[in-house]
């Protein structure tokens, strides 16, 4: 795992690399819609680039092998990804005795042509002879049974996609080298013809891989993070071959691709944590061509009988009837948006408005927003956003509108957008098309249109069983953003620690990861408020019943005590693919709260498991009160620091009686219990 403290030299490489990305190189994958979209556009990136000649010489593959693939920190050892064989460069040029050039994606895939492909660095790799043999051109997999191995590359029988096949299993440490190899190679040559179809890989250029070597490469990405020695490649390619690997620079491009992001907007722009960007989570909320229906807009008719519709590819409206001019008021309705969690939304469309009433364009054609529509125009509030209306010149100029929404809809879980025509003495006609809002939501809801009916405050429902809501914890990418009163949930994969405290760890519960929020969980699941621990920049994790402690340093210990010590105060820092690192402290350093997947559990351990994420969230940012202030009348609900509801609808005058210490939400304030 790579340590949210960084040495200088990989905060260097971390630094160039990050000013590349943050260059004009990735300029025309910014905003550009998931799925096939961004793939085509990571295409037409990095198709182009230098080609050099193949074998020895200085300026030739060897030649590059000799900056690109050298050991960090070692004179001249090579870095050999298929075999534990230490070998050196001679000098810059000459082949090493004992390797070959290795293709990582077998050349034979693509029908053995001396293409771009065949030449391109960053899928060659020296390779230990024998391990590149032994090897051949099998697919990569997870191997069930193994025939040979040298400890670093691993040959045997693998099940795939129903069959079973000979396979090549690389090292735990390279997977996600060779994952993120692959999808460059398939993003970059998507136009080849791929043969050897019993490899599962399609002729196409989207989605170009089989589900199954999708699920395995996502899979292979996510748990060996990029490391120094990728970041170091990654920029030593671009400087011989003059074209980078995206899935190095952005890791999150892969779920964006091929995983659950496809629906979004990709963003370069984010935080700068350590030198590498995260990515914001970017929502396309609305994407309406009406090309040929409304799609998932209403019309509604106020006055007249005048209906938007589709004419030549666009939402039409008029009221100019057998050359007369008739009143009406007509809208143009879109769905309800949830914008909970948005900041930074624009509204984009092009329209022709032709023969408007003088002086009247602005009134007759506006544009308007509302937080409050429930299915009737008159009676919701609306908030006019100009987009400088202007006649048309003809039929064919049309003008086009970027607009940014008024910052009152933001936070409100339903913003309605609305086009609103009026004719009275002179009947105008409008027509628009392309219409787009997109925001830049860092937690957006998994909806298709934005909309999202669910029921995220803490009203009496009648069911005292209902799983607490867990839609603002947010995917945190660095420690920087944490601080005492947060609290947070423990994540790896599909599971949650829950709130079971076993011997010496904890169980686990099923909970949903999607696009950087937990969308739901069981009510069992562990949420853990952030207390100070016992030296700066540290924190203790309170549990409601104790505080999570590393009970033994040489064991896989961890328990709950009743107070704070060094034990029981935790060190985190957070990868650029948001992986954390939490460390006990005290005589316990070398104990880490990880994930064990063959077991299922949360514990403290001082081998390597699997590292967690942490979803997180700030305290209510209403005003914090004590147990003698609650006074006012009315009734509330009361739930603990784990969400679970501990009172139902009791009145607020006695809301926390005879309740145990500790933190509680009592309605929407938060009261403690001394």
């Amino acid at each position: 795992m790579k340590k949210h403290l960084l040495s200088f030299s990989l905060f260097v490489m971390l630094a160039f690399a990050s000013a590349v990305a943050q260059s004009s190189y990735y300029a025309a994958v910014d905003s550009v819609q998931g799925g096939e979209a961004l793939k085509n556009a990571l295409y037409n990136l990095v198709k182009e680039h230098i080609q050099i000649s193949y074998g020895s010489g200085e300026n030739s593959t060897w030649g590059a092998f000799y900056t690109t693939d050298v050991v960090l920190g070692t004179t001249n050892q090579v870095a050999d990804m298929y075999s534990p064989e230490v070998r050196y460069f001679t000098s810059k040029g000459e082949s090493v005795s004992g390797m070959n050039i290795e293709h990582s994606v077998a050349k034979s895939w693509w029908g053995g042509g001396k293409n771009n492909a065949y030449y391109d660095l960053h899928h060659l790799n020296p390779s230990d002879a024998a391990a590149n043999s032994a090897k051949s051109n099998y697919p990569l997999a997870e191997l069930e049974s193994v025939s040979w191995t040298n400890g670093i590359t691993s040959v045997g029988k693998a099940t795939i996609a129903g069959t079973s096949q000979n396979a090549f299993e690389p090292a735990d440490q390279y997977k996600g080298d060779f994952a993120r190899t692959y999808m460059y190679m398939f993003t970059c040559y998507q136009n080849l013809t791929w043969e050897y179809t019993w490899m599962n890989y399609e002729n196409s250029a989207y989605p170009t891989l089989k589900p199954w070597a999708v699920e395995l490469l996502l899979k292979w990405h996510k748990q060996d993070p990029v490391s120094e020695k990728e970041v170091a490649r990654n920029n030593a390619v671009y400087a011989v071959q003059g074209n980078r690997n995206p899935f190095v620079d952005y890791p999150r491009l892969a779920d964006y691709v091929w995983g659950d992001s496809t629906a979004y907007l990709f963003r370069l722009n984010g935080d700068v944590e350590g030198g590498t960007t995260t990515p914001i989570v970017g929502k396309l909320y609305i994407n309406e061509p009406f090309e040929e229906e409304l799609g998932s807009f209403v019309s509604v008719e106020k006055v007249g009988n005048y209906p938007w519709t589709i004419n030549y590819n666009t939402a039409y409206v008029s009221s100019y009837i057998d050359n007369t001019n008739n009143a009406a008021e007509s809208w143009l309705v879109s769905p309800s948006l949830d914008f909970t969690n948005e900041s930074d939304a624009i509204i984009s469309f092009d329209y022709i408005i032709k023969y408007s009433a003088s002086g009247a364009i602005t009134d007759n054609h506006s544009l308007l927003v509302s937080t409050d529509y429930n299915g009737d125009v008159s009676e919701a509030s609306w908030t006019a956003i100009d987009y400088s209306a202007v006649e048309a010149a003809d039929w064919y100029s049309f003008e086009t509108v970027e607009v940014a929404l008024p910052e009152a809809v933001y936070g409100c879980p339903n913003v309605t957008i609305a086009l609103k025509y009026v004719a009275t003495t002179k009947s105008s006609t409008w027509e628009v098309k392309d219409f787009v809002v997109k925001g830049n939501a860092v937690a957006p809801d998994s909806g298709s249109d934005g909309g999202d009916n669910s029921d995220d405050d803490n009203t009496d429902d009648g069911d005292a069983d209902t799983a607490p809501d867990t839609s603002q914890f947010k995917l945190l990418y660095s420690s920087d953003l944490l601080a005492v009163g947060d609290t947070i949930i423990l994540v790896y994969d599909t599971y949650a620690m829950n709130t079971t405290q076993n011997s010496n760890n904890r169980g686990v519960t099923a909970a949903l990861q999607q696009n950087g929020t937990l969308v739901s969980s069981n009510n069992d699941v562990q949420k853990i408020l952030l207390e100070e621990g016992t030296t700066e920049g540290t924190f203790a994790f309170n549990v409601g019943n104790g505080y999570l402690y590393a009970a033994s340093s040489s064991s896989n210990h961890l328990r709950t005590q009743s107070a704070v010590n060094d034990n029981a105060s935790w060190l985190i820092s957070v990868s650029d693919d948001a992986t954390a690192e939490i460390v006990a402290q005290g005589d316990k350093t070398h104990n880490m709260l990880q994930y064990n997947v063959s077991a299922k559990l949360f514990s403290c351990y001082t081998g390597k498991q699997k590292p967690v994420c942490i979803y997180y969230k700030k305290p209510y940012t209403s005003t914090s009160i004590g147990a003698s202030e609650i006074n006012d009348k009315g009734f509330v609900d009361v739930y603990d620091i784990n969400g679970i509801c501990v009172r139902r609808h009791v009145p607020r005058s006695y809301a926390v009686d005879n309740l145990p210490r500790g933190l509680y939400i009592v309605g929407s304030k938060k009261c403690m219990v001394e």
